[in-house]
């Protein structure tokens, strides 16, 4: 039996191979595999999103001539001849994000398979510098809907988010069958988050002279005494 972070792994590559399925499918291979990721929605309202910019970074060793070293320790071949034939040079590379929000797994995979395709539908617009929305990327207009029908997907407005409502089309939806039927798998889900109500605390201490019983507050924590008594007063909460 898979634990828990073996599952969430199986389910991203899961992801991962749904993705290379589709862009072939319905994308002719056009695309270019983000980083795919299964993230929570703090407001428990998104299905998925797209990020415009490459906002995931690492490097890499790529390879190179040795002319093309900035200098000798830059150089990973090891070697002491110029084009050494294993010569390799460190590479900054950057990538977009997918992400498919973590509480939405737990619907049917017909479901999965639309946001995912719709997603990508965002990442098509982006790859060839197309305003596909508007208004800090929540509102998606006719040009994405375009997209969007071009790819599969049935497209429907809803008030303030635009052509945003998506659906697989027959003919996507065999599709995607197939491929689960060929795939087999349960993937893991998250709960929605719970947002409990914020307890208000008083900002106050209550302090008490022990011989009079005179009390006043203050807004932090203080000495003072009771000039009556000539007793510190105490605080009490």
């Amino acid at each position: 039996m898979l634990n828990g972070t073996d599952k969430y792994i199986e389910t991203v590559a899961y992801l991962g191979k749904l993705y290379d399925y589709i862009n072939a499918e319905l994308f002719v291979g056009e695309l270019d595999k983000p980083v795919i990721t299964v993230q929570r929605d703090e407001r428990n309202k998104t299905n998925g999103w797209w990020s415009v910019k490459k906002v995931w970074k690492w490097r890499d060793y790529a390879p190179a001539n040795c002319a093309e070293c900035d200098s000798r320790d830059d150089c990973m071949s090891g070697g002491d001849e110029p084009n050494y034939i294993d010569c390799k040079r460190m590479i900054e590379c950057e990538a977009h994000e997918l992400n498919m929000t973590a509480q939405q797994l737990n619907r049917p995979f017909a479901e999965i398979a639309a946001t995912l395709i719709h997603e990508m539908c965002h990442q098509y617009a982006s790859m060839n510098n197309l305003q596909d929305t508007s208004r800090g990327g929540n509102y998606h207009n006719k040009l994405f809907k375009k997209i969007a029908e071009v790819h599969g997907l049935n497209v429907a407005s809803a008030p303030t988010i635009g052509w945003s409502v998506t659906t697989l089309t027959d003919d996507t939806k065999a599709k995607m069958l197939a491929f689960e039927a060929d795939n087999p798998c349960e993937v893991i889900y998250r709960l929605p988050v719970m947002h409990g109500q914020t307890v208000k605390t008083s900002s106050t201490r209550k302090y008490i002279c022990p011989e009079c019983g005179m009390s006043v507050r203050a807004t932090k924590q203080v000495n003072i005494m009771c000039v009556d008594c000539n007793e510190l007063m105490k605080s009490c909460d």
